[in-house]
């Protein structure tokens, strides 16, 4: 289930970029408001995941396409 819910927030964040942005500000009002309801490792992950993707040097789009792929999400 864990991966599940990363991926869906990954792939949110890939198809929304307005989400993306709050999900970097303020990783846990971004999730609330827009119904996920993450335990705390899962919060933990979402906010390791957010903190590497500004400094990747890669496109974020891409990073983050990079991230969905690595929990079994693939970009339609």
């Amino acid at each position: 289930m864990r991966n599940e819910m990363i991926g869906a927030v990954v792939r949110r964040a890939i198809e929304h970029p307005e989400f993306r942005e709050r999900l970097m500000e303020n990783p846990q009002e971004a999730l609330r408001s827009h119904g996920f309801a993450l335990e705390q490792n899962e919060l933990d992950e979402i906010q390791r995941i957010s903190s590497t993707i500004g400094t990747s040097g890669q496109d974020v789009e891409q990073k983050l396409i990079s991230i969905a792929e690595a929990y079994g999400i693939r970009k339609h």
